[in-house]
């Protein structure tokens, strides 16, 4: 039975391989070939039409030909992007169906089917215009009447138009969030208790979340004893590998931010993992299934994707990290840390993702309540009781410590340690009025008392930039309609 598992599952890595080459293609010359060779052939056209060049002349008929035959070849590679896209993507669903491991009942996954699923019949369209613009070129210039020219002009432009309503042609299955120019984080949770890892999962397309449940099963196998030993000592209720995560994902982040040198990177990693094993590669990431995934890029991506949505996750991280370099010995003497963010700026129709840090620096839980206050947004009040777990046995430190240091506490190890032991609340809030909002977040005992609070200013404006490319799209679909009609204008046929 597992012989018949793996053989199934090269013959879909095979699919996914050849269908990520041709999405390659398709989103990067394919890409500027759909836009650019429609306007090189109705040009040309345009001025044969208005007869200020004939296409019978042999320099101009022998570029004609020579760009249709690249406008074939590009719409060939688009429908079959679109055909393998399908293909792939049905494989893998009905592959990890049958391993009970069902993709599209995860949350995000209907949304992300149709957005792919609408890209793929605009392709499909648009490669079906690209044919019959193409055959009416070549009847123009074969048959020798210009007025043809009209219609062809028509269906370049129309395809043309579609092709800037296409949402993105990036349709990379086989990578690590390959598909998140198709996905935004719908649902997320409101708690999170491990605040690296659970933002980072809360952040991957339906697709890859199955990878990640693999990723952080691998690298459990391969944790150093010493360090399972450690947190065994500190944490005994405590699974090892979610401090494991937590360290090893701010790792990556501080070598995202290029803070790290490499070997300071791989040091740190060894403390956590075994580097050396098999199945780990300080490059390629782990192996899964076959195939490496979360590779340094990998992270890296995913940190960049992480900041278009949510920004206010790396300066919770940076102004922790900025307080212990500079005020840890009264870090370790408050009695409970807060800190909050949100994003700037915002557009009207999306959202507003506020996150609030909470440190308990005491041994047992205790329960806080959290009020937002924003008018402008839905809702316009939030009240919220939350119980934050303690420190347990671990202590900050009363005294000036180095951000990475071997064989000693260092920052990396505090400020990971307080991200799994801390809790953080993740609210998203819709903006229901344009310009400079305020929101208001308040630290409350239980019974109302405030004891810490921020006022945020937040600017929401209009998405001009894509009412700008619908309104392009548009004019673009309208003058190919009407290009045909002009032949009225022109009279009887005109001589090539």
């Amino acid at each position: 039975m597992e012989s018949q598992w793996q053989n199934e599952l090269r013959k879909i890595q095979n699919k996914e391989k050849l269908q990520k080459k041709l999405t390659k293609y398709i989103s990067g010359p394919g890409k500027w070939l759909l836009l650019v060779l429609p306007w090189f052939l109705v040009v040309i056209t345009i001025l044969a039409l208005l007869a200020v060049v004939r296409l019978i002349d042999i320099n101009v008929s022998l570029l004609f030909y020579v760009v249709l035959g690249l406008y074939f070849i590009n719409s060939v590679m688009l429908f079959l992007g679109s055909l393998f896209t399908q293909k792939s993507l049905k494989m893998r669903l009905n592959f990890e169906r049958k391993r009970g491991r069902p993709i599209d009942s995860l949350d995000g996954f209907d949304l992300l089917y149709n957005n792919i699923k609408r890209v793929i019949n605009l392709l499909r369209i648009i490669a079906l215009l690209c044919f019959v613009a193409l055959a009416l070129f070549l009847a123009m210039l074969l048959v020798g009447l210009l007025e043809i020219g009209y219609a062809a002009i028509g269906f370049a432009l129309f395809g043309f138009g579609l092709a800037l309503l296409v949402r993105s042609l990036n349709l990379n299955i086989h990578d690590v969030n390959g598909l998140s120019d198709f996905y935004k984080p719908t649902t997320h949770q409101i708690f999170l208790d491990n605040f690296f890892s659970e933002i980072l999962s809360n952040h991957l397309d339906p697709v890859t979340y199955l990878k990640w449940d693999d990723y952080l099963a691998g690298i459990e196998r391969i944790l150093t004893p010493s360090f399972v030993q450690k947190i065994k000592q500190q944490e005994a209720e405590e699974l090892p590998i979610t401090f494991a995560m937590e360290r090893i994902l701010f790792l990556y982040y501080l070598n995202f931010q290029e803070v790290l040198t490499r070997e300071q990177f791989i040091n740190e990693l060894k403390e956590v993992i075994n580097v050396d094993s098999e199945t780990f590669d300080i490059e390629k990431g782990l192996l899964v299934g076959g195939a490496w995934y979360f590779s340094l890029k990998d992270m890296s991506k995913l940190f960049d994707y992480v900041k278009l949505y949510n920004p206010g996750f790396f300066n919770i991280i940076d102004r922790l990290q900025l307080e212990l370099t500079d005020n840890i010995v009264r870090l370790s003497k408050d009695p409970i840390y807060m800190d909050s963010s949100a994003n700037e700026v915002v557009f009207k129709g999306s959202e507003l993702n506020i996150m609030i840090f909470l440190y308990n620096n005491a041994k047992e839980s205790k329960k806080y309540r959290l009020k937002i206050i924003a008018p402008g947004f839905d809702p316009r009040e939030l009240l919220l009781d939350v119980e934050v777990e303690g420190r347990g046995t671990f202590e900050i430190p009363n005294k000036p410590i180095p951000l990475i240091a071997k064989g000693t506490t260092d920052i990396a190890s505090v400020l990971s340690t307080m991200l799994e032991n801390g809790d953080t609340t993740w609210l998203s809030l819709e903006p229901r009025e344009l310009g400079e909002q305020t929101v208001q977040i308040f630290l409350e005992t239980e019974e109302g008392i405030i004891i810490e609070g921020k006022t945020r200013a937040v600017k929401v404006s209009k998405d001009l930039m894509t009412q700008l490319k619908k309104l392009t799209s548009m004019g673009s679909i309208l003058g190919g309609l009407a290009a045909p009609l002009s032949r009225a204008l022109a009279g009887g046929g005109l001589p090539i």
